[in-house]
């Protein structure tokens, strides 16, 4: 079935805006919402047993609710590389690699360059180093707001998207990155949502301890899943807040929305805490939500990836898409099944390389290191608890993603901005 509305009203108009070329002015607007750290397993949506996100279930049921999105790594910088360029990781190359830190090519071509070019007006409202202007994150965009450390400033993005709409830089058609980073580790919901799930509020305990042997406690996971509950809870009413505003200014039905993360977050299900450790569903099953003009709701179970969504966008407004995406166009009459779909970039602080390959609900988690793999039937065991013998098959993919060339030349980034106190600010080391 196809992912269009029969072709009248807000289609009509696209079509119309299409044909008229670049630049046209009543080409609908384009919100991409990056919900830094939120797993789709903690959201009632994808079958979780608390309601988290009430607005994001609403917007499941407004528009393309994609079940099965696979994020191309498990933290923020490589992933949000992927969705920026529609390249997989090993593609655009950025990373973090034996303590350096690669950034984006400035020859890749992203979304904001792009539709920079096509004629949008471009802002971005970001919140974390990782998105900053050192990695090449920030180009094609004529207004960018960026903090290296984010955290807890969702409210006040909000207010400054705001803003944004007041003056007199702003104009349509739009591109718009909203990127809050409120659910990340710390998890400090403020009032009151600190004792929304968690009777105690934070008490002082927002983050994992360990002993001296570098264990976590399991007794502290009901505390901390219940703080983080509370972060994505406290998190969806300000994304209520921004919709709202959008709707108060009559831009809804000429904005095209798409909802999504960079990646999840693991609570000991593996071992392993918060995220960039390993490729487990906990860390890269992420939410995706596409509302807007000419899109009917439905529900996709096929899997699909971040690297997608550029290619997606792109068609949807009738933009060429360049040769070297990897992705392909969700919107179309189907989206092929049994379709490789890649994840890499562990190397993340912890130098332990790893990649992945999902085939529906087949999956390959591979290291170059000691060759070794492990395999799950994700139909029988989604919480990947009982590793099978890896098919050929599934192995030879998975070499075959790992041997992939890099289009670019990702820039090598020894910048004072990504030294270890800001790593252990944000949460990746302790």
């Amino acid at each position: 079935m196809g992912r269009f509305a029969k072709r009248s009203g807000p289609l009509l108009l696209l079509a119309i805006c299409i044909a008229c070329g670049r630049r046209c002015e009543h080409r609908p607007n384009l919100l991409l919402v990056i919900v830094d750290t939120l797993a789709a397993d903690h959201l009632s949506c994808y079958g979780y047993d608390r309601r988290t996100a009430p607005t994001v279930d609403s917007l499941a049921g407004e528009g393309l609710f994609f079940q099965n999105l696979q994020a191309q790594a498990p933290w923020t910088l490589p992933a949000m590389a992927s969705i920026y360029t529609g390249l997989t990781v090993r593609s655009h190359g950025c990373r973090q690699s034996e303590g350096v830190n690669w950034g984006l090519d400035p020859a890749v071509p992203t979304m904001a360059t792009i539709l920079s070019k096509e004629g949008f007006s471009t802002a971005g409202f970001v919140n974390v180093a990782f998105l900053g202007p050192v990695f090449g994150m920030s180009k094609g965009f004529d207004v960018f707001h960026w903090r290296i450390a984010g955290h807890g400033k969702a409210a006040q993005t909000v207010d400054e998207v705001i803003q944004w709409m007041d003056s007199e830089d702003f104009e349509e058609p739009f591109f718009l990155v909203f990127h809050v980073y409120d659910p990340h580790i710390p998890y400090e919901p403020p009032s009151p949502f600190d004792t929304l799930y968690c009777g105690e509020g934070i008490n002082d305990h927002s983050d994992w301890e360990t002993n001296e042997a570098g264990q976590f406690y399991p007794e502290q996971r009901t505390h901390l899943v219940d703080l983080y509950d509370s972060e994505i809870r406290w998190t969806d009413g300000q994304l209520s807040r921004l919709l709202g505003e959008i709707r108060s200014r009559g831009l809804a039905d000429s904005t095209l929305l798409v909802f999504t993360a960079d990646h999840g977050e693991e609570f000991l299900e593996h071992g392993a805490v918060t995220h960039g450790t390993n490729l487990y569903q906990n860390v890269i099953h992420v939410p995706m939500i596409i509302c807007g003009p000419g899109i009917e709701p439905d529900t996709v179970s096929t899997v699909v990836g971040q690297y997608d969504i550029l290619p997606t966008v792109l068609t949807y407004y009738g933009i060429e898409v360049p040769e070297h995406v990897e992705g392909i166009d969700l919107l179309g009459d189907s989206i092929p099944e049994e379709r490789p779909v890649p994840s890499s970039g562990v190397e993340m602080v912890s130098d332990s390389f790893q990649a992945a390959v999902r085939v529906e609900m087949d999956k390959v988690i591979w290291s170059p290191v000691g060759d070794v793999s492990e395999s799950f039937d994700l139909r029988s065991d989604p919480s990947e608890q009982n590793p099978i013998p890896t098919d050929s098959v599934m192995l030879q993919l998975v070499l075959d993603y790992w041997a992939t060339p890099c289009n670019y030349q990702p820039t090598n980034l020894e910048a004072p901005l990504i030294q270890n106190k800001t790593l252990r600010d944000l949460g990746y080391i302790r």
